[in-house]
């Protein structure tokens, strides 16, 4: 009798198994192409709010999740806090923009809800102290839909302007962001 209750968990375990790893159902072109516009439509409107400089806005493009990654310029900057910073600072830091422009776009969605989108851009700011910086890179978002809007979970960003200080070591002016540097 035991071996035949153990047989039949076994048999119904199996079966739901089966029944809740089925493979998700392939995506129409239509479907691709609908995400794509979405998520392109949330990187302009983040674009949008980096040139108003609004902090709040910029962040909700941000999942707030524990496990949210940041690489930049080689190295690993850290995490959901960094970016949090890292924007904070800069929307606070800056006098005036004057362009923020993101620019060919290339989105891969890997099913309803998890995409990358790799995106260049350009800005043009006066900062605080009456300087003008011009920035060019790119971009790299692990995209999650989450409560319906997409949402960056991990993030590359390259720069390529100011990489390296007078001494010709590379700045890592993010180092103030990282886990590490905070205090406890």
């Amino acid at each position: 009798m035991k071996r035949m209750t153990f047989l039949l968990s076994l048999l119904l375990l199996s079966g739901s198994k089966h029944c809740l790893c089925q493979p998700e159902k392939p995506l129409s072109a239509q479907e691709i192409a609908q995400i794509k516009n979405d998520i392109i439509r949330r990187a302009e409107k983040n674009a949008q709010d980096l040139r108003n400089r609004d902090y709040k806005a910029v962040m909700t493009f941000y999942a707030d999740i524990d496990d949210f990654i940041i690489f930049g310029d080689g190295y690993y900057w850290g995490d959901y806090k960094t970016i949090d910073g890292i924007w904070k600072d800069f929307t606070g830091g800056v006098k005036k923009m004057l362009k923020w422009d993101f620019y060919n776009p290339k989105i891969h969605v890997f099913s309803r809800d998890v995409a990358s989108c790799l995106v260049e851009f350009y800005n043009e700011r006066i900062e605080a102290n009456g300087d003008t910086t011009k920035g060019h890179g790119c971009f790299s978002f692990g995209m999650q839909k989450i409560d319906s809007n997409w949402k960056v979970v991990t993030m590359h960003v390259t720069h390529n302007y100011n990489v390296f200080d007078s001494t010709g070591a590379v700045r890592k002016w993010w180092l103030k962001y990282s886990p590490e540097a905070r205090k406890k």
